[in-house]
């Protein structure tokens, strides 16, 4: 099958074609940027019920994920082991961070 680009007319590849067939342009033209993945380990692992997720992120939302976590890995590097033994201590959570871009789709 072949497609023309609603961007700017060219032949869209057909590998894109077979991959997305409802696509309506060009790779060129895409308005879709480049998605991050990030692995997520969700469940309670006192109770040994553990999976893992991967969530993709905007570009936007991987700056705030990236800055987040290396803002934690500073903290660690400065502190020492010992401050780190109380387990019940809540003190860092990720709980309360959201990775949301700021434009709304």
């Amino acid at each position: 099958m072949v497609k023309h680009c609603i961007g700017c007319g060219e032949l869209i590849h057909p590998k894109r074609i077979e991959i997305i067939p409802t696509t309506k342009t060009c790779v060129g033209c895409s308005t879709t940027g480049v998605k991050r993945g990030i692995t997520v380990l969700n469940g309670d692992v006192n109770k040994d019920d553990t999976w893992v997720d991967i969530v993709f992120l905007e570009p936007e939302e991987y700056k705030q994920y990236d800055k987040t976590v290396s803002s934690i890995q500073k903290i660690v590097k400065k502190s020492s082991k010992s401050e780190f033994q109380n387990y019940e201590d809540d003190d860092i959570s990720l709980d309360n961070i959201s990775f949301s871009s700021s434009e709304e789709e």
